[in-house]
């Protein structure tokens, strides 16, 4: 057993050895072949490299002069961009300076100008009060006399009766007469003044003789209101007030005063007077000042000014502008024999001012030399023109349904806080580059919204063509009720001058309260929801005077988009209707539309415009032309469909579109839109390239349709704004751009 033991282990350990060595074979084999393969690849190799070496070094420089070239321009092109970086830093910091430099200049020049009224103010009062102690001395007596002399000369010439005084000497038989010296003139001097009294139909009475040595010299006759100042107490103070006047034009105090007493012989001051009666509630009641004319300008106590509004036979009703808490029963009221006026001309754009034109903004002084009355008449229809050229407020829903021309009056109307102010604010944005003047009026709003309104204004850069007329809830009554005349006539300035102007009144309804708040003050009679019966002629003879002038005219025009505040959307109340009934349309407002996220709100179905169509862009009616009956069918069917579900597929593709539709003419504020990219907007949405869209989606469908279509055609804009329709193979092209970004929309 032992032998074949040996024996099978011999064969195993032959068949696990053959096997070994079969298989290491193979292993050796492949390696060999591998080592061979790999040392001939490497040959190869070597010898193509060997082949390539000389070429390698031939176009070793070259490929080194490119490397080098390449390095040179990347560290050009960094030191490049380091430099505009400094640049625009630098230019960055230079302009940040230089406004800097000019805030400060201008700070520093309302210093100077502010202490040198101050100086001169105190300057003026020690030299008259010298000047009035010369000239009382004994050795300008003759002087003195001389001048009363004159003084009679004058009266010869000048003394008449006003229709105010003969209409009191008529029921009174006499009037208040009185002769005010300093010394007692002479009897050829009083003789000769009682002789020009009987010329003027005054023969039985003689002037009372008032001795005041505060004249120092000259006469001051008084006959009925009217007073003649011919003192030199008077001249002096003329010269005070002219001395302290000048503020920053460099003119000594000295040199003032000497001139205003070297026109001695000019002619006596002629005013009329009076006294204050009575004082309440922003209203003062007059005596005297006979001959004054309904809206003339009264000088009072301290500065104060008011405006005649009532005339009746024994005093006049006058409304205080400015502050009145100092005024008192007796103080003195003297005609200025001006209509009021404001300030006009291009000085005042970029201003914020009040009611009468004074700077309010911290600008400094406005210097103009022009002025203007606050109510002047309308243009007839004769110096008037149709209204042809479209003022784009930028708005969609707008510029597509309810289009405003220049030179028409669109009445903006609404709830409290449905967006009123923001239609006019993206509306004076959106004129930017379009050669219009455009003023803001704002009526009893609060100071800190006017201030924001105006930062608005001028991060935008539309201070640089807008004026702000501001009339804050603070003030008093009066200065609410003249702030849009006072806009409207810096607006005819520029309109007679041939200039396009739009004038925003926000809001009419503040300033009819106003007027309300005045004429019972006056005791006018109240009448419906107690206004005063001519409430209507106070809007009516404002919007007016806006329109588009003929070309002998001048060719120019004032828009108006006045706003008035319903309460409860009733547009059926008194003064709503007023204002729609005199102008050309209105924009409604709904409050259920802004709460339901649309914006702007206009409901289409209350919003008209009577004239602006005529004035359209010829491609924006093309393609808007049934959209507002469109919209209108939508709102029906929108309204009809919450009570049922089951609808057919005209329906439905109506609902569709008009879901898209509204959501297209949502529109974000401070976003004012050209009409050209309003035409391509609509004109998508009218074709149904948006219907397959979310109804999320269309704004970014907008927003990404509007540069496509610019790039595949430049030209588009120009036609659309040339104010011609679109041919059809204009449409035609357009169609067919805006379906291939439809295409690749997603």
């Amino acid at each position: 057993m032992s032998g074949w033991n040996i024996f099978y282990g011999l064969i195993n350990f032959a068949i696990l050895a053959a096997g070994l060595y079969f298989i290491g074979r193979k292993i050796v084999r492949n390696m060999f072949r591998k080592h061979r393969d790999e040392v001939a690849e490497g040959l190869e190799q070597s010898e193509k490299a060997a082949e390539n070496a000389p070429l390698l070094l031939q176009e070793l420089p070259a490929r080194t002069a490119r490397g080098e070239a390449e390095v040179a321009r990347i560290g050009e092109e960094a030191a490049d961009t380091a430099r505009r970086l400094r640049e625009k830093t630098a230019q960055t910091g230079e302009e940040e300076l230089a406004e800097l430099r000019r805030i400060e200049a201008e700070h520093e020049g309302r210093c100077q100008r502010s202490l040198r009224r101050e100086l001169n103010a105190k300057a003026a009062e020690e030299i008259c009060e010298k000047a009035a102690r010369a000239l009382a001395r004994p050795e300008y007596t003759q002087a003195r006399r001389e001048l009363e002399e004159r003084f009679v000369e004058r009266m010869e010439r000048e003394l008449k009766l006003t229709p105010g005084d003969r209409m009191r000497l008529a029921e009174d038989g006499h009037l208040t007469l009185t002769l005010s010296a300093a010394q007692v003139p002479t009897p050829a001097v009083l003789e000769r003044l009682n002789k020009v009294l009987a010329r003027t139909g005054i023969e039985d009475q003689k002037p009372e003789l008032v001795l005041n040595e505060s004249l120092i010299g000259g006469l001051v006759l008084q006959l009925g209101d009217t007073v003649y100042d011919g003192s030199l107490a008077g001249l002096l103070e003329r010269a005070r007030k002219q001395i302290a006047s000048a503020d920053d034009q460099g003119e000594d105090a000295v040199e003032t005063l000497r001139r205003e007493l070297s026109l001695v012989d000019r002619e006596p001051e002629v005013y009329q007077t009076g006294r204050v009666v009575s004082v309440s509630d922003g209203i003062c009641r007059v005596s005297g000042v006979s001959d004054a004319m309904a809206g003339e300008l009264l000088e009072l106590e301290n500065g104060l000014r008011g405006m005649v509004m009532d005339l009746e036979k024994d005093n006049v009703g006058v409304v205080l502008l400015g502050s009145y808490d100092s005024l008192q029963e007796g103080d003195a009221a003297r005609r200025t024999g001006r209509i009021i006026q404001v300030p006009v001309g291009e000085e005042l754009i970029g201003r914020v001012v009040d009611a009468l034109g004074r700077p309010i903004d911290g600008g400094g002084e406005i210097r103009t030399a022009q002025s203007r009355p606050i109510e002047s008449p309308a243009p007839g229809v004769i110096a008037r023109q149709s209204v042809s050229k479209p003022m784009q407020t930028g708005i969609k829903a707008i510029d597509a349904l309810i289009p405003i021309g220049r030179g028409q009056r669109e009445l903006i109307i609404g709830d409290r806080q449905t967006g009123k102010t923001a239609i006019a604010l993206d509306t004076i944005l959106n004129q930017k580059g379009k050669d219009m003047i455009c003023i803001y009026v704002a009526i009893g709003q609060k100071e800190s919204t006017v201030a924001g309104f105006v930062e608005k204004l001028r991060q935008a850069g539309a201070m640089d063509y807008s004026i702000v007329v501001s009339a804050s809830a603070s003030e008093a009554a009066p200065m609410l009720y003249i702030a849009p005349y006072a806009g409207a006539a810096m607006g005819e300035y520029f309109m007679y001058k041939g200039r396009d102007v739009l004038i925003i009144y926000d809001d009419l309804s503040k300033q009819a309260v106003a007027y309300r708040e005045i004429s019972l003050l006056l005791h006018r009679p109240p009448g419906r929801e107690a206004y005063p019966g001519d409430v209507f002629y106070l809007h009516s003879r404002l919007l007016e005077r806006a329109a588009r002038l003929s070309e002998e005219m001048g060719g120019g025009s004032m828009t108006a988009l006045p706003i008035i505040e319903t309460q409860a959307g009733d547009i059926a109340a008194y003064i709503p209707t007023n204002v729609i009934s005199i102008t050309d349309g209105q924009i409604f407002l709904e409050t259920g539309l802004f709460n339901s996220g649309v914006r702007p709100a206009v409901n289409v179905g209350l919003s008209v415009s009577r004239v602006g169509g005529s004035a359209q862009l010829g491609a924006m009616k093309q393609v808007a032309g049934r959209l507002r009956m469109d919209l209108a069918q939508y709102r029906e069917l929108a309204a009809f469909a919450q009570f049922g579900s089951d609808l057919d597929k005209t329906t439905q593709a109506t609902l569709q579109r008009g879901d898209r539709m509204t959501e297209l003419l949502k529109q974000p504020q401070y976003a004012p839109m050209e009409a050209s990219d309003q035409v391509i907007s609509i004109f998508a949405v009218n074709e149904g390239f948006a219907d397959s869209l979310e109804r999320e989606d269309v704004s970014r469908f907008e927003a990404a349709l509007l540069p496509a279509v610019h790039q595949k055609w430049p030209e588009l804009e120009e036609i659309i704004l040339s104010g011609r329709k679109l041919s059809k193979d204009e449409l035609q092209r357009l169609r067919e751009i805006i379906r291939e970004f439809t295409e690749s929309f997603s």
